[in-house]
């Protein structure tokens, strides 16, 4: 990767600090080769704007845990929303520590 790709990538993920939702669809290639046909479920867009908002409206700040319950089914995509969180708050806050916890498996 040239450094003016480099450059560019971190500035466009700079902008995301505060907007989970468009880093998920700025990182991944959506409708394309596995993710034909593939988009965040709206479920999963509420939650990542949910949390945005709280975040630009200072309602939540970046020391908070982040806690969602969600009840459902398997396969749903939880842990697709779980490791979207994740990926975003490692690529847009410096320094970024947390733990992930689950009640079963």
């Amino acid at each position: 990767m040239n450094d003016s790709v480099e450059n560019q990538l971190i500035t466009d993920i700079a902008e995301f600090t505060h907007n989970p939702l468009s880093f998920v669809k700025y990182a991944f290639p959506w409708g394309e080769d596995e993710l034909t046909g593939k988009y965040p479920d709206e479920w999963q867009i509420e939650i990542l704007t949910e949390l945005g908002e709280k975040l630009k409206h200072g309602n939540i700040n970046t020391q908070e845990a982040i806690q969602v319950a969600i009840a459902s089914g398997h396969g749903i995509g939880k842990s697709a929303l779980v490791a979207w969180l994740i990926l975003w708050a490692l690529s847009t806050f410096e320094d970024t520590k947390g733990v992930v916890t689950a009640n079963t498996e």
